[in-house]
């Protein structure tokens, strides 16, 4: 009984040790020396379709305005994250003008305009509000506008006098004109280039760079607009500059 007892014992001994011998390969396996680093996967930022509606307001043509500028805009922007990459917005402004040129023009101008393009988010990557992105725009504005130039009054002889600044340079001479509600309209698109940068909890501030070129455009036979709402001033091509304080809506 005591043999068969030892015999058991054994040989439950000599399967353990067997199990244990078996099991050390494939631990030695598994098991990367502790000298090598093993690099960590990174984590890639999963972001939903919708992630938020943003309210903007420019405060760059009202200050240029204040400062001495010719012309005075003002507008809102209304922009849409989506997948943190791409921002859908509508931009809606109002410009206006009332000044002289330095050749005695009077030119008044006052009008709505529009923009609507898309943001794209350099920085789509990384959950944050604060980012650099690119951009492009359709703009358009249809105006009235009004064009003069006014006689001279002599301080001394209380006559008029015709605008020495105007003188037809062929025929010699000049009539002074006066010409309002005259028609025009223009249409360009913008490239854009602007950061934004979160100052507290759901308000930001933004800055852009914009580079206008018109595309089409039309005007009164008596005289080109000096200022076009929502462009700047008339031509083929114009620079602009934003300033924005900007609300992000609660999800």
């Amino acid at each position: 009984m005591g043999q068969k007892i030892l015999n058991f014992s054994i040989n439950i001994l000599l399967l353990i040790l067997f199990l244990s011998g078996s099991a050390l390969p494939l631990q030695a396996q598994s098991t990367r020396p502790s000298g090598k680093k093993v690099a960590k996967k990174e984590v890639k930022e999963v972001f939903p379709f919708y992630n938020g509606t943003y309210i903007g307001a420019d405060l760059y043509g009202a200050g240029s305005n204040l400062l001495g500028g010719d012309f005075l805009s003002s507008e809102v922007s209304i922009d849409v994250n989506l997948k943190n990459r791409f921002f859908p917005v509508a931009e809606i402004g109002y410009g206006k003008t009332d000044t002289w040129s330095d050749d005695g023009i009077h030119y008044k101008s006052g009008a709505p305009y529009f923009r609507l393009g898309m943001n794209y988010n350099t920085m789509y990557n990384k959950r944050t509000e604060s980012f650099f992105y690119v951009g492009l725009r359709y703009g358009a504005s249809s105006f009235s506008y009004d064009i003069e130039t006014l006689p001279i009054t002599d301080p001394v002889w209380k006559d008029s006098n015709s605008n020495p600044n105007l003188e037809d340079g062929v025929w010699g001479g000049n009539v002074p004109f006066k010409h309002k509600g005259l028609k025009g309209n223009m249409q360009w698109f913008e490239l854009v280039a602007g950061v934004q940068v979160q100052v507290y909890k759901n308000f930001m501030m933004g800055w852009s760079v914009r580079m206008k070129y018109r595309t089409s455009s039309s005007a009164s036979k008596y005289g080109d607009p000096w200022y076009v709402p929502g462009f700047g001033t008339y031509g083929s091509s114009q620079m602009g500059l934003t300033y924005s304080l900007i609300y992000k809506l609660p999800l």
